[in-house]
């Protein structure tokens, strides 16, 4: 099993209402699923962050490879980075942990 979970940071979540939370959780969602329908190919389960959190956590039943590992997670960043920046949104998507079981 391979996982990789990743979470927003930045001043502006305090700022943020429930709704406009949900509305990001679902562009997140999204666009996980986008990603990784292009990049990787598999199937994956989406999960939601913790409570109070901003983020997605992606889980394969099956391990990746290292260089799929890396693609995914640099291109879900890059993408969801720019998403932040053209929504003059001040967060941050970063990579809180992955975990490879093989």
């Amino acid at each position: 099993m391979t996982y990789f979970k990743f979470e927003a940071n930045g001043p502006v979540k305090e700022e943020l209402t429930e709704r406009e939370v949900d509305i990001l959780q679902t562009s997140l969602l999204n666009l996980a699923a986008m990603t990784n329908a292009i990049v990787v190919g598999q199937g994956l389960m989406l999960n939601p962050p913790d409570d109070g959190k901003i983020g997605i956590t992606f889980a394969y039943e099956e391990n990746l490879s290292e260089e799929k590992e890396q693609e995914i997670v640099d291109v879900f960043l890059r993408k969801i980075n720019t998403f932040f920046k053209m929504s003059n949104l001040d967060l941050t998507l970063e990579l809180a942990n992955a975990k490879a079981s093989k």
